[in-house]
């Protein structure tokens, strides 16, 4: 690409486009040209703080610009699709945070619009591949002297519920992670899953099942359980346990400052996930961005990924209502994504 950076586009200029957008300027071989988002006063804000990029009210605007080389798609969920169908009518790489989509169809209509060009576009925002502490337990598998990987057990808590929470909402706004997360690591797509949940607290709507505990089988005879909790006030954590033939490796908390107040000694907990990933997240970009610049593959999600996390993410949800396990029914995996 020209003068060795590649020219982004940012979709969405709240607290993850925008974090999106810093990191990119952070790196020689890549810039962000221009923004979009539909409230021109935090767009306009973020464009200050951003080497002033040129700024669009209109997101297709942006993707058609030729300005630009690739698209870093961060805007409300429901928009997503239509933006990626967008870029890749202009064959333009895209980098979407989950969900890849809203509904089932309009993923495997992604995958098939990309089939038709024969060239893997589209990568999902699944950061935890690159985050420090994940990528070690990867590489600690991978040596072979733990043996075969048996069993996932992941935490997820959030301080508070960002949007909702009724179960089916925070199985596809959150638990997408945790599922991305035992496929990538356990080597296998989801079989079957079986989910319930609660409500933990009186003010909470009666749908509210903010302490979700999902149990899938996978492929390979392997199993993942994952605990979602939106609700868990203290802070924003991610934990993992995989066990293993011969061993165990554990994730270490994300505790790098000791607090000592009122005769207590304790870690401190951040609320904020960015902050938290905030190293993975600058290695997802530094990634792509070298990916889009020497015509090498992309080591993170792509759209098949994002495709089964949210299969398994939807069966969750409706084995959450039935009360019993589900299997996961996907369609045959497109040669492109092999």
């Amino acid at each position: 690409m020209e003068n060795s950076q590649v020219k982004i586009g940012v979709i969405g200029t709240g607290g993850m486009g925008y974090q999106h957008a810093l990191n990119v300027n952070q790196f020689s071989f890549g810039r962000v040209v221009a923004i979009a988002d539909a409230d021109k006063t935090r767009m306009e804000k973020a464009s200050k703080a951003l080497r002033n990029p040129k700024c669009y009210l209109d997101p297709k605007e942006l993707i058609a610009d030729p300005n630009v080389d690739a698209i870093i798609i961060a805007s409300p969920d429901a928009t997503h699709a239509e933006y990626v169908f967008k870029a890749l009518d202009y064959k333009k790489p895209v980098l979407c945070e989950k969900p890849l989509a809203s509904t089932l169809q309009e993923a495997i209509d992604i995958m098939e619009k990309e089939v038709s060009l024969n060239k893997i576009l589209v990568s999902v925002g699944f950061q935890r591949r690159f985050d420090p502490v994940h990528l070690a337990i990867k590489e600690s598998i991978e040596e072979e002297k733990m043996g075969k990987p048996l069993l996932w057990k992941g935490v997820h808590r959030n301080p508070e519920a960002m949007y909702g929470t009724d179960g089916d909402f925070i199985l596809n706004n959150s638990a997408g992670h945790d599922v991305d997360s035992a496929r990538w690591l356990l080597g296998s797509s989801v079989k079957s899953v079986y989910t319930w949940g609660s409500k933990t607290r009186e003010e909470l709507p009666e749908t509210a099942r903010d302490l979700l505990f999902m149990n899938m089988e996978m492929e390979n005879g392997t199993h993942a359980v994952a605990e979602i909790f939106v609700n868990a006030r203290y802070g924003y954590e991610v934990e993992l346990d995989l066990i293993c033939q011969n061993g165990v490796v554990s994730s270490i908390p994300n505790h790098k400052v000791t607090v000592r107040f009122q005769n207590n000694e304790g870690s401190f907990a951040t609320s904020d996930f960015r902050g938290y990933f905030a190293e993975g997240y600058k290695l997802e970009l530094e990634q792509w961005l070298i990916s889009l610049l020497e015509g090498t593959s992309f080591q993170g999600a792509n759209a098949w990924d994002g495709y089964c996390a949210m299969v398994t993410t939807i069966t969750a949800g409706e084995s959450l209502a039935k009360g019993i396990p589900l299997p996961v029914k996907t369609i045959p995996k497109p040669s492109l994504y092999k």
